[in-house]
């Protein structure tokens, strides 16, 4: 299903506190483009989705370095990534 349905104006507003976030490369058309799908949490919750397809010179700066990936969703979310020193992981 694939349908736009027209409904009355609705104000929605969410706000949520994004402690990290999760990058997947989801399909990669050689040569051409990559997308990428990314999933922002509040501690273990998805708060939100974001989809990015990276064409052209992105798409080549990529090459075999992830870090652009990471730096460009990073950028584009206007997300700063925490030092590894500051880091808590739990179990």
């Amino acid at each position: 299903m694939n349908n736009t349905i027209p409904i009355e104006d609705f104000i929605y507003t969410r706000e949520s506190t994004v402690n990290n976030i999760q990058i997947r490369v989801m399909n990669v058309e050689l040569y051409k483009s990559v997308s990428v799908y990314v999933m922002l949490f509040s501690d273990k919750t998805v708060v939100d989705t974001k989809n990015f397809l990276l064409t052209g010179d992105d798409y080549t700066s990529w090459g075999n370095d992830d870090d652009y990936i990471v730096n460009y969703v990073l950028t584009k979310l206007n997300l700063t990534k925490l030092p590894a020193s500051v880091v808590v992981t739990t179990a």
